[in-house]
C-alpha cells in the first residue's frame, strides 16, 4: 500500500465502536459466514494461533472457541481495547512482528491483510513467524467491469451507506478506497502467494470482491 497507509490506519483508531456493524452492511450479512468458511480451511491439530489484524476480535472469537491459544495483534490501540475476550494482545505491525520464528502453527488474517503496508514484507514475516497462513480480505475482481462497479461500490456507496449506520466516520470509510486502488487484482496477489506458501485453496466470494486462502511454508518446517 506504501504511503497511503498513512491514510488509512489513523482510522482505525476510530472505528471500533462500528466496526462490525458496518462490516455486516458492507457484506451483505455474510461477512461472519465467510470466518467461518476460513476458520473450517485450518487444519484440526492447530493450537496456536496469530489472529493478525484482530480489531475487536470477531474472527479471535471464532479461533479461540475451540479451546486453541490465540494472541491478538492489531495496529490499533484502541481496537485491542475493544477486544474483551480472555487472550494475549500485542501491539504491532504485520511487517515487523515481534514474535520468535515458528511461533504459531497458523496466522490468520480476517479482513486486515489488504491493509498491509508492504504485502510482500508482510507474507515474509506471517511466513517466518507461522507455519500456516490464512486470510479472508477484500480484493480487487479480476474482470475489468466488475472491478469498477466496485470500485463506485466502494467509493461512492459504502461512504453513504457509513453517513447512515456510522456517522461521524465517513471519512474513515473512504479510506477503504485508498486500499483497493493500491491492491493488485486477484490473479496477480494469488501469483504472488504462490512465492511464499503451498497454497492449499484460494477462492474468492462476492465476485471476487473478497478472496479466501490458507497456505503452509514450503519445505521449511516448524
Amino acid at each position: 500500500m506504501g504511503d497511503r497507509w498513512r491514510k488509512v490506519y489513523p482510522a482505525y483508531d476510530r472505528l471500533s465502536s462500528v466496526y462490525e456493524r458496518m462490516n455486516v452492511a458492507m457484506t451483505w450479512g455474510q461477512v461472519d459466514r465467510w470466518r467461518r468458511q476460513l476458520v473450517s480451511l485450518l487444519p484440526r491439530d492447530v493450537e496456536r494461533v496469530l489472529d493478525a489484524g484482530c480489531g475487536p476480535g470477531n474472527m479471535t472469537r471464532h479461533l479461540a472457541s475451540a479451546g486453541r491459544y490465540v494472541v491478538g495483534l492489531d495496529y490499533s490501540a484502541e481496537m485491542l481495547k475493544a477486544l474483551k475476550l480472555d487472550v494475549d494482545k500485542v501491539q504491532g505491525v504485520f511487517e515487523m512482528l515481534p514474535f520468535r520464528d515458528c511461533a504459531f502453527d497458523v496466522a490468520v488474517l480476517a479482513y486486515s491483510l489488504h491493509a498491509a503496508r508492504d504485502l510482500e514484507r508482510t507474507l515474509a514475516e506471517l511466513t517466518r513467524a507461522a507455519r500456516g497462513v490464512a486470510a479472508v480480505s477484500m480484493g480487487k475482481p479480476d474482470n475489468p467491469l466488475v472491478a469498477r462497479l466496485f470500485g463506485l461500490y466502494v467509493s461512492r456507496f459504502i461512504p453513504a451507506l457509513a453517513r447512515i449506520l456510522a456517522p461521524g466516520h465517513v471519512d474513515e470509510y473512504r479510506a477503504l478506497r485508498e486500499i483497493l486502488e493500491a491492491a493488485a487484482p486477484n490473479r496477480e496477489l494469488e501469483a504472488l502467494l504462490r512465492r511464499w506458501v503451498e497454497l492449499r485453496y484460494f477462492g474468492t466470494r462476492g465476485f471476487g470482491a473478497i478472496y479466501m486462502f490458507y497456505g503452509v511454508r514450503p519445505g521449511r518446517g516448524c
